[in-house]
């Protein structure tokens, strides 16, 4: 890729799966593409998520970016955001980035209005960008793009089990505020369940990562602590996960979405974002017809071809 590098938002429920620290370990990997602005946290203990945030930043040397703590409940539904408990474990005590003040969503409008071109990669529920539109309606004309990690389009499977729709955590943990956003008008990209789910980091990726660095040392740390708990949870919903499946890459594609997007296929498609029954959906509309709004939606993915790349510039750092 040529060009400036471009600025981008991180908005994360770093702590709990550690998918968000590979990703944002990702993102700072790259500064030739991304240009990292700020951390963003949402749901539940946001200002613990901010701290670890603030220390995956300090092991990497980029003090540079700071971290603002975010919502910690669903717009509406409140009790929605899990704490799992291992929050924080892996994670070497340290100095930390700084962490603003100000409130995630007053940071991602000042952002918008103060930088020209800005991106939010987002990987955690929506409410953030939802209370960020309450503040600042234009935001989706000031913001050149959104990325979002979520939604189910087509069909989502671990193994043999196909899952209803729900298994997307991202958005269906706070159904109004991805409504609200989905709804509003931003340019988007959706990097689904669809595709996440056939993506993975295994035990040889995890010793490459391990020898990056203090950043890599920390998230491969972070890996072997959601290994067990990642498995309890998937197949405890039936899922047959992989032997080698240490760490879904749910994340991290959708920030190689942003760095190169070239072992993920996307489509245009006309999605109509929706509560049906209690639960978020993100329903295909017919193409030629006027329901849904047009988004950029991965709908394949070269999953080999994917990992390689995300370890592969992980371990440029």
């Amino acid at each position: 890729m040529s060009g400036a590098p471009r600025p981008i938002v991180f908005d994360t429920d770093i702590g709990s799966d550690v998918d968000d620290a590979v990703a944002l370990a990702l993102l700072l990997a790259c500064p030739e593409v991304v240009d990292l602005r700020a951390v963003t946290t949402v749901a539940a203990d946001t200002a613990a998520r901010a701290r670890i945030a603030a220390r995956h930043l300090a092991l990497a040397g980029r003090t540079d970016i700071v971290v603002a703590a975010g919502e910690r409940e669903a717009l509406l539904r409140k009790g929605r955001f899990p704490v799992w408990g291992h929050e924080g474990r892996g994670v070497p005590e340290g100095p930390l980035a700084p962490i603003l003040d100000e409130a995630a969503p007053e940071t991602i409008v000042r952002l918008a209005h103060e930088t020209p071109g800005l991106e939010i990669l987002a990987v955690g529920p929506m409410t953030n960008l939802a209370r960020a539109l309450a503040i600042d309606a234009a935001l989706p004309s000031r913001i050149a793009g959104v990325t979002v990690m979520g939604g189910h389009v087509r069909r989502a499977a671990i193994g043999g089990r196909v899952f209803p729709p729900g298994i997307d955590y991202n958005l269906c943990s706070d159904p109004e505020a991805s409504v609200a956003v989905l709804g509003a008008g931003f340019r988007t990209t959706l990097v689904t369940a669809d595709v996440t789910l056939q993506v993975w980091l295994r035990p040889d990726d995890v010793r490459a990562i391990e020898t990056t660095g203090p950043l890599g040392a920390a998230v491969a740390e972070q890996i072997r602590v959601w290994d067990p708990v990642q498995r309890a949870l998937f197949s405890g919903m039936g899922g047959e996960m992989a032997q080698d499946n240490v760490s879904f890459l749910h994340d991290p594609l959708a920030a190689l979405a942003l760095i190169d997007p070239a072992p993920i296929g996307f489509e245009k498609l006309r999605i109509v974002p929706t509560i049906v029954s209690g639960t978020f959906r993100t329903i295909e509309a017919d193409p030629a017809g006027e329901l849904g709004i047009e988004m950029r939606v991965a709908t394949r993915v070269d999953a080999r071809a994917a990992e390689r790349e995300i370890v592969a510039r992980l371990k440029r750092r």
